[in-house]
C-alpha cells in the first residue's frame, strides 16, 4: 500500500505546484497545499538525497540565508508578535526551494504548472468581469474601478499578476500550444482580456509595467521572429492602444497624472496627506533616516513598523500614522529590518537574478524579476501572502527550470 501511494506521489507531485499556480490569483490560504506537499515528500522522496540536490544549488543559500536573519531577530526584537509572524511569512524561503529545487518534473508537467497559472488569471479575470457587469446593472453599483474591480486581491497584486500571465502568453504559447486551432485569435482575446483587466484594476504600477515590459518584449520577439517590416504597424498599433485606453479608462491616466504632478513638484507635501504617490514619498524619506541610524544590523523585522510608526509619529505624518503603513517599498522595509546584509540578499533574489538570467539565456526569468523589482520599489510585498508566496515560487520554478528551452514536442490537450 505504502509503494503504491508512493509510486502515486512520484507521478503526480506536480499536481501541487499546479493547484498553488491556478489557484494563486484568488489569494487563498495555500498553506494546506504547500503542508500537504511537504508532508507527501517526506514520507515517499527521497529526504537524504533531496536535500543534498538542494544544497547543490547556490541559490539556495540565498533563501536559507534570508530566512534565518529573519527568524534570529526574533530573540533581539522588542516586538515579539511581529517577529514571530515575520518568520512565519518567510518559511516558504525555505520549504519552496526544498520542494522545488530537489524536483524533477518533466517538461509536458512544468508546462502544465506555468498554463494552469495563465488559466488562474483567465478564470479570475471573467469573474471579475462578470461581477462587475452584474453590480452595474442589477444593483447600480460601479464596480469596474480599483480594489471594488479586483476583489479578491489588492490591486497592485492582482496587476502584477496579469501582467506575468501576459509574458508567458507571448513567450510561449505560440510553441507550447502550436497544435491549437485558431492559436493566433485566442493569444489575441486572451491578451486583449488582461489588458482590459490590468486598466480597470488602475495600480498605477500595474499600469507602468504594462506600457514598458509587455511592448518592449513584444518588440523584441517581433525583430527575433523576423517580423521586422512590422514594426511600423506595431508602433501605430501601440499608439492607438494608448489613444483609445485613455477614452475607455482614463481612470488610471488620472492617477498617473496625480503621481507625476505630486513628483515633479517643487512645493512641499503636506505632512498629513494620504494620497498614495505623496505617503510614499513621505514615508520613504522616514525610511532612509531610520536606515542611516541601523544602517548595519537594521532594527529586526519584528520592529521594523514600529520604528516606521514612530518616526510617522515624531515628524508628523498624521496620514501615514493614522493607516499604520509600512515602508511600501521592499528593498527599504528589508533594509530597515535586516540591514545591509538583508538588503544584500533581497538585491540578488532580484537584480541579481537579472543578471544571472542574462547570463544563462533564461529570458523569463529576466522579464519575471523585473517585474518584481518594479512592483518593490512601491510595495513591501514580501510582507503579505499574494506578494512572498508568488515571488518564492516562481522564482524557485525559473531558477530550477529554463522554460524557453522547451519545445513543441509534447503539446498540452487544450481544447
Amino acid at each position: 500500500m505504502l509503494e503504491k501511494l508512493k509510486q502515486l506521489y512520484l507521478n503526480f507531485s506536480f499536481i501541487f505546484p499546479l493547484l498553488i499556480a491556478f489557484l494563486l490569483p484568488f489569494g487563498i490560504n495555500y498553506g494546506i497545499i504547500i503542508a500537504f506537499w511537504l508532508i507527501s515528500f517526506f514520507v515517499f522522496d527521497d529526504v537524504k538525497s533531496g536535500v543534498r540536490k538542494m544544497l547543490t544549488n547556490k541559490w539556495s543559500y540565498v533563501f536559507i540565508l534570508f530566512f534565518i536573519i529573519h527568524a534570529l531577530g526574533y530573540f533581539f526584537s522588542i516586538n515579539k508578535s511581529e517577529a514571530l509572524s515575520s518568520i512565519e511569512i518567510k518559511l516558504p524561503f525555505i520549504f519552496l526551494p526544498l520542494l522545488i529545487f530537489t524536483s524533477n518534473f518533466n517538461e509536458l508537467q512544468l508546462k502544465k504548472i506555468v498554463i494552469s497559472f495563465v488559466s488562474g488569471c483567465v478564470l479570475l479575470a471573467f469573474t471579475c468581469l462578470f461581477r462587475a457587469t452584474y453590480l452595474y446593472y442589477a444593483m447600480d453599483t460601479n464596480a469596474f474601478f480599483y480594489s471594488d474591480f479586483t476583489y479578491f486581491l489588492h490591486p497592485s497584486y492582482f496587476s502584477m499578476y496579469f501582467v506575468f500571465a501576459q509574458l508567458i502568453v507571448m513567450l510561449y504559447y505560440k510553441t507550447w500550444l502550436s497544435h491549437l486551432k485558431y492559436l493566433n485569435l485566442k493569444i489575441g482575446f486572451i491578451s486583449l482580456v488582461f489588458l482590459v483587466c490590468i486598466f480597470l484594476a488602475s495600480s498605477k504600477m500595474g499600469v507602468i509595467t504594462a506600457f514598458t515590459i509587455l511592448p518592449v518584449t513584444l518588440f523584441v520577439l517581433l525583430i527575433n521572429r523576423g517580423y521586422k517590416k512590422s514594426m511600423i504597424v506595431f508602433l501605430v498599433a501601440l499608439i492607438s492602444i494608448i489613444g483609445i485606453a485613455y477614452k475607455l479608462f482614463p481612470s488610471p491616466f488620472q492617477r498617473l497624472q496625480t503621481a507625476f504632478t505630486v513628483t515633479t513638484s517643487s512645493q512641499s507635501i503636506d505632512l498629513s496627506a494620504t494620497e498614495s504617490t505623496a505617503v510614499r514619498i513621505l514615508i520613504w524619506k522616514q525610511a532612509i533616516n531610520i536606515i542611516k541610524e541601523n544602517f548595519v544590523f537594521g532594527t529586526t523585522p519584528g520592529d521594523a513598523n514600529d520604528a516606521l510608526y514612530q518616526s510617522y509619529q515624531k515628524n508628523g505624518l498624521t496620514g501615514a500614522i493614522k493607516k499604520k503603513l509600512n515602508a511600501h517599498n521592499q528593498f527599504l522595509q528589508t533594509f530597515i529590518g535586516t540591514g545591509i546584509l538583508g538588503f544584500i540578499l533581497l538585491f540578488l533574489m532580484t537584480i541579481g537574478a537579472i543578471v544571472f538570467g542574462f547570463i544563462k539565456r533564461n529570458y523569463a526569468l529576466v522579464l519575471f524579476n523585473f517585474l518584481i523589482t518594479f512592483n518593490f520599489l512601491v510595495e513591501s510585498m514580501l510582507q503579505a501572502q499574494a506578494g512572498f508566496i508568488f515571488f518564492t515560487f516562481f522564482l524557485c520554478f525559473l531558477l530550477q527550470y529554463h522554460l524557453g528551452k522547451f519545445t513543441n514536442q509534447n503539446n498540452i490537450q487544450l481544447k
